[in-house]
């Protein structure tokens, strides 16, 4: 018997198979530190996940309201651009306000998977 790989994943024993689709990396002006953004698919769903390295977060600025599932989209544009304008937004607003970009303002997100 020939296995496709969504048969081999499964098992009752196996949780949340998801299959790496793509990966980005960009700077936000004036900080010079990487972010990097990874789509994922689940296995058994069409929509895309996004996780990211860094969490973008300004404590003079609230952030924006996110939409709901920001890290979640039918394909991979939607999710992309919902992640990236949800950090470009608040960017903005911090500029908008005066503030000059700092390295601070990048939180690691010690979920993302360093590979």
């Amino acid at each position: 018997m020939s296995w496709s790989r969504e048969e081999a994943l499964t098992d009752p024993a196996v949780r949340e198979p998801m299959m790496f689709t793509s990966e980005f990396r960009f700077r936000l002006r004036d900080i010079p530190t990487e972010i990097i953004l990874r789509l994922y698919r689940p296995l058994h769903s069409g929509r895309i996940v996004v996780r990211r390295s860094h969490d973008l977060s300004i404590p003079q600025v609230a952030a924006p309201a996110p939409a709901a599932h920001v890290d979640d989209g039918d394909s991979e544009g939607d999710a992309l651009h919902a992640v990236v304008d949800e950090m470009v937004s608040l960017y903005n607003a911090a500029r908008a306000q005066g503030l000059t970009p700092d390295i601070s303002w990048l939180k690691p997100n010690e979920h993302f998977p360093d590979l």
